[in-house]
């Protein structure tokens, strides 16, 4: 038997599958602000999950450090079968019998001073924690200015693009244009062969610029670690703006910004303060050390007794009476012996003491004196670290600086050639209407403007770039609107 849906039904099928299938496009294409693209970049950065685990270790050496001022407690037990003569450790008294003890003991240790060890390891672990945090500091910001970079890179190659096919466009109304004139007469059919070939590199440009979109998007995704199957797109925020204009900062005010901002060269500083303390941890080796300690502790052994009454005996002693001999009796207590229970024997044996010891380091192989040449040189080894960062930062914000006058510059001429190439070729196109011009002189001056727009847009994005990176060393978020 056959059985019909309602049409009703059939209809909320449709519908729903329809809401899936555009759920799943949504979910397939997904649109990246630049703010999302710096967030997954550093949520799945390695570099920065490692930079993440260094600093918690330090968290950890800083709780270690901090444990260290308090009292430590252990237990030990131990068991053992003794043979042949030896001392039970209950009575304390010699015998020759195979026996089973066990002791118990529990002890704790606290250190009273050992040339203030404890509090600077405590503040050499909080320096280096500083250092990590300020590590993965720096490299959440090489990310996000790397994951800008691209961003911008996507942006210029989407525009680009834009540029490339309204170049197509133009021309392929050029033609229809050169068609009309061909058909009444007024060009050479010849004249066709020029736009057409010019037809043939616009869609060879627009070609290569989509490729450009692909790489710089695929780019995108390494760096944020998509599927490469992905298929993305990012937003493209309106009215870029240059934030930090190179001509109305020094360099003097753009290296001050970022010596305080820049977070690589604070780690540095924070590893000099740990080579210092580094270098007082050594010299404390010199110290004498006091500790103080406590122990408590008892045994048991399987022959260990305890009398439970007397039995009354005589004991008879064969003696010798006005030159005869005779035999007396003597009576005698004898004592009845059980095994005392484990507990009993634990609680009867415990002991306990506590006691004050020092360590006064009189020679130690040039552990010592070695130890404290070692942290100098570790000290130094900092302080050479940050001359090189801070020169290194001087010398890259200096060229930074210099690359934004410059992009500047570049902008500022390629958007007047742009300018006055458009203008150039709307006047050619008007001579050409009027018959002045031939099509080969129309094509060089859209070839010349075409040039002009695509040096324009390479100028603008690396004007903008560059203010980025001005941007980066003030310290400044890197955002694009």
């Amino acid at each position: 038997m056959v059985k019909f849906i309602h049409p009703m039904k059939v209809r909320l099928i449709q519908v729903i599958f329809l809401l899936i299938a555009y759920s799943s496009a949504i979910d397939a294409q997904k649109i990246w602000t630049l703010e999302a693209c710096v967030q997954r970049a550093i949520e799945k950065s390695l570099q920065a999950q490692n930079g993440d685990l260094l600093l918690r270790s330090s968290e950890i050496d800083i709780r270690q450090g901090r444990h260290a001022r308090y009292p430590n407690l252990s237990a030990g037990a131990n068991i053992g079968w003794n043979f042949g003569r030896t001392i039970d450790p209950t009575s304390n008294q010699f015998i020759t019998e195979t026996f089973f003890n066990n002791g118990l003991s529990l002890s704790s240790n606290v250190v009273l001073y050992n040339g203030n060890k404890i509090n600077n390891s405590i503040r050499q672990a909080e320096a280096n924690n500083k250092a990590a945090l300020k590590d993965l500091e720096q490299i959440k910001r090489d990310i996000s200015l790397n994951v800008a970079s691209i961003y911008l890179n996507i942006l210029f190659a989407k525009e680009n693009l834009a540029n490339a096919q309204r170049q197509l466009d133009l021309t392929k109304e050029q033609k229809n244009m050169i068609q009309k004139q061909i058909t009444v007469g007024n060009l050479p059919e010849n004249d066709i062969l020029d736009v057409e070939a010019q037809i043939a590199m616009n869609e060879q440009t627009v070609t290569e610029n989509k490729n450009l979109l692909d790489m710089q998007l695929l780019s995108l995704k390494q760096i944020m670690m998509l599927d490469i199957d992905d298929t993305i797109d990012v937003v493209v925020p309106e009215g870029i703006q240059v934030t930090t204009d190179p001509d109305l900062v020094t360099f003097d005010e753009l290296f001050m910004n970022a010596e305080r901002n820049q977070a690589a060269l604070q780690a540095d500083e924070m590893r000099i303060r740990s080579a210092e303390l580094g270098q007082k941890l050594a010299t404390a080796d010199y110290l004498p050390s006091l500790f103080a300690g406590g122990q408590l502790r008892s045994n048991y052994s399987n022959k260990g007794f305890v009398i439970d009454g007397y039995n009354p005996v005589v004991v008879e002693q064969d003696i010798i009476f006005n030159g005869q001999q005779a035999t007396i009796g003597i009576p005698q207590n004898v004592p009845v012996l059980k095994e005392q229970p484990y507990f009993d024997q634990i609680n009867q044996n415990l002991s306990y003491g506590i006691g004050i010891s020092a360590s006064i380091p009189i020679y130690n192989n040039y552990s010592a004196k070695l130890g404290v040449q070692r942290a100098k040189l570790n000290l130094e080894r900092a302080q050479l670290a940050y001359d090189q960062t801070r020169e290194t930062l001087k010398i890259t914000v200096g060229q930074a600086y210099a690359d934004a006058k410059a992009a500047k510059r570049r902008f500022m001429a390629a958007q007047k050639t742009s300018e006055t190439q458009t203008v150039v070729y709307e006047n050619a196109l008007r001579k050409f209407n009027a018959g002045n011009i031939n099509v080969f002189e129309l094509n060089r001056m859209k070839t010349s403007m075409e040039s002009a727009e695509t040096n324009f847009l390479i100028a603008k994005y690396d004007y903008i770039f560059r203010s980025r990176v001005l941007d980066f060393y003030m310290g400044k978020p890197i955002q694009l609107n």
